[in-house]
């Protein structure tokens, strides 16, 4: 056999090694469950891990303050009358931990604050702090690390329904929105109802749709224990009765069912009947059947959507210490008494009926024509306060409400917009923006069109709800039940991407990674202060005028912040505060940590006293402005009205707010530029002479305060209208 020319021989080709074999179908499919279980729990860790990190850091806010107190009453004396403003289940939860640590109790449960038979929630909670000064944050903290377990189970029902409808990178996707949601992890810090209350009432929700999906009697029990939970939240979750009969409608008419038409609709009522039953029985359950029972007519209501007028125009009214009440009493009577319902058993508890009572009052403002109608009552005017009762003005007062630099006593139809459009990160807009391009371009089922209703329903209706139904303009707080349906939306960019094809769907990868990035990045660049988060295109935190104040901003957190400041940069000199919030700065001096501070100069007209106990010492605002530095909450800053702490030593005897102070008392501050900022909610100012002189401001004159002080009688300190 004739040998190859040398220049023919080839180099050996290295042998390839066999790719393993694929993995069978099970064992795939099993290795992405785990994959998908890892990053679930590692994304709920750092969720965690920030809102923990980040409590620490503030100190209770203006609603927290009186949360609490109010849970610990709940679990010692097994009665809601304190602060029945909100269902108690939060507040149960939240105070749990503090119960076992064992907080001062006794002596509040012996003042008027308990006692009365209208307690003040307000009065009993500055008790609180004073009486547990020595570890007052440190309880608050207790109670706060609970909290962001109520975000951690959201994170796993966002991931739940978003997987189930868009598969599991949908789901990731859904819960990354959710996890770094700086709204989110503002509010689950928190000793308040917002984000409980938005996760049970979507747990809820989320139930009730695979009950929907696969009717039958377990499913109906489960959500209606669950639709029960949500109610124990918030009032607003009441909206769920309204919004699962539409779902179950909407299903109904677009899905086929096996069944003919009047067996379905037969079970679906019986079914209904059924979840109802079980969430009014789990809200009894949840106030220890308080007051259930008791006959309808015998309430005493105050909210226009629970009285009527009076007969004759004006009634002797109860006896009582809420200025509120003793404004509308004289005028409205329960709608019920007097009627064929007045005698029949209310079925839900008494302190749930006079709460959300007291919330509608709160949403739906104080009617002038009854203020009019009282200051005549008061002058001896009969005719006068008949005529103004039945006058047809139905305009009514409420909060002093801000936005983009104007401050009114009415709202902006467009606020909770707004809010969301400064408050949401930018990449998110993206993502949301890019699901709805994705619903609109799309094709699915009629199955999946009802899916889609399930998901979009509720937001509308909170939006459309508290734009037009409600003056409540406060905060994104009130809308933040939107969020979990918003970001399980979001999911369906996944598969609608992967269904693209070459350069489309690796652009449409990129452009879904890189939103998620802002996203990201714009919170961590926040942490800790996520309660005052603001997108960039918004201008920030720190633009002037403030986009948004209260509790979008400011609301009283950063007081501890300040009290580091001043001892890191002026440890020997005194500062002048204006602060929002409901602690009283001398808790440190109580503490052991002396806190030199005092009330800034306001205009006479401005300020009043809210004690009128003769004697008592006060030392009420500077008499003049002079240079040094001042801390001024951004609330303040923008105008509201609010109640003030005095510096003074008699510290038992005016622990609570000595001075209310109307709106824009501190503006004079804007005029000039603020050296620091403290969590981006107290502005920090060093005045010269200079600064002094440019201000002219008519100064207060303290033996004009102390003669209003000394002449007013005995009472008790005026509340505020949310008692």
């Amino acid at each position: 056999m004739a040998r190859k020319p040398r220049h023919e021989i080839r180099p050996a080709v290295p042998e390839i090694p066999p790719s393993p074999p694929a993995l069978p179908e099970p064992a795939r499919a099993r290795r992405q469950v785990v994959w998908i279980g890892l990053a679930v729990a590692g994304l709920l860790a750092v969720h965690l891990a920030l809102a923990e990190r980040s409590l620490i850091t503030e100190n209770p806010t203006v609603d927290e303050v009186v949360h609490m107190p109010a849970g610990l009453t709940y679990w010692q004396k097994h009665t809601f009358r304190l602060y029945r403003h909100n269902p108690p289940l939060i507040k149960l939860i939240a105070a749990l931990p503090v119960v076992l640590s064992n907080p001062v109790m006794d002596p509040l449960y012996q003042m008027k604050s308990w006692t009365d038979r209208e307690p003040s929630q307000t009065t009993f909670s500055q008790t609180f702090a004073f009486v547990n000064a020595a570890r007052y944050f440190e309880l608050f903290q207790l109670a706060r690390m609970v909290m962001p377990l109520f975000s951690v189970l959201g994170g796993l029902v966002v991931f739940a329904w978003s997987s189930r409808l868009y598969g599991p990178y949908g789901g990731l996707l859904s819960l990354c929105l959710w996890v770094f949601c700086p709204n989110i992890l503002a509010h689950t810090r928190l000793v308040t109802t917002d984000v409980g209350s938005t996760v049970l009432g979507a747990g809820a929700t989320y139930l009730f749709w695979r009950y929907l999906r696969s009717p039958s009697l377990p499913w109906a029990i489960v959500a209606g224990v669950a639709l029960g939970l949500a109610q124990l939240s918030k009032f607003s979750m009441l909206l769920l009765y309204f919004v699962w009969p539409f779902l179950w409608v909407v299903r109904t008419i677009l899905v086929a069912s096996p069944d003919g038409w009047p067996r379905r609709v037969g079970r679906g009522v019986i079914h209904g009947l059924i979840i109802v039953a079980l969430s009014i029985l789990t809200i009894d359950v949840g106030y220890l059947f308080e007051g259930v029972g008791k006959p309808l007519g015998s309430f005493e209501f105050a909210s226009q959507s629970l009285t009527s007028p009076v007969p004759g125009g004006v009634r002797r009214s109860p006896a009582t210490t809420n200025p509120l009440y003793d404004i509308i009493w004289p005028f409205a009577q329960n709608r019920f008494r007097g009627t064929i319902l007045e005698h029949v058993p209310a079925p839900l508890p008494e302190h749930y009926l006079l709460g959300f009572d007291e919330q509608k009052i709160e949403s739906e403002g104080i009617p002038i024509r009854f203020s009019k109608a009282k200051r005549a009552l008061s002058g001896g005017d009969l005719a006068t306060a008949r005529a103004e009762a039945a006058s047809t003005d139905r305009s009514v007062t409420g909060y002093s409400v801000y936005l983009n630099g104007e401050l009114r006593r009415s709202g902006w139809w467009y606020y909770y917009l707004a809010t969301l459009a400064y408050k949401m990160p930018e990449g998110t807009w993206l993502l949301a923006l890019a699901s709805l391009a994705a619903l609109a371009v799309g094709r699915r089922s009629r199955e999946g069109w009802a899916d889609e209703v399930a998901l979009g329903t509720i937001p509308i209706v909170i939006l459309f709800a508290m734009s037009f139904l409600t003056d409540i303009n406060l905060g994104l707080r009130y809308v933040l039940a939107v969020f979990p349906y918003i970001y399980i939306q979001a999911g369906k960019v996944v598969p609608w991407v992967e269904g693209l094809s070459g350069r489309a769907r690796a652009g449409g990868r990129a452009a879904v990674l890189g939103a998620l990035a802002l996203t990201v990045g714009s919170t961590l660049a926040s942490h800790p202060h996520y309660l005052a988060y603001f997108n960039w295109a918004s201008g920030g935190p720190d633009r002037v005028p403030a986009r948004l104040i209260d509790s979008n901003l400011d609301w009283g957190q950063d007081l501890v912040g300040l009290r580091e400041w001043c001892r890191t940069h002026i440890p020997d000199e005194r500062i002048g505060l204006a602060l929002f919030g409901q602690i009283n700065p001398s808790i440190f001096t109580v503490r052991g940590d002396h806190f030199d501070w005092f009330l800034p100069p306001v205009k006479p007209a401005d300020v009043s006293p809210m004690f009128n106990t003769p004697g008592l010492h006060v030392i009420g605002p500077s008499p003049k402005l002079t240079p040094g530095y001042y801390a001024v909450s951004a609330t303040m800053l923008y105008g509201i009205s609010w109640r003030l702490y005095d510096n003074t030593a008699y510290w038992q005897e005016a622990w609570q707010p000595s001075w209310n102070v109307e709106e824009n008392a501190f503006a004079y501050f804007r005029q000039f530029e603020p050296i620091d900022r403290i969590g981006h909610s107290i502005y920090i100012y060093k005045l010269s002479a200079e600064d002094v002189q440019r201000a002219a401001l008519t100064t207060v004159i303290p033996n004009r305060l102390n003669r209003r002080l000394s002449q007013a009688g005995s009472g008790i300190p005026a509340r505020s209208a949310s008692e």
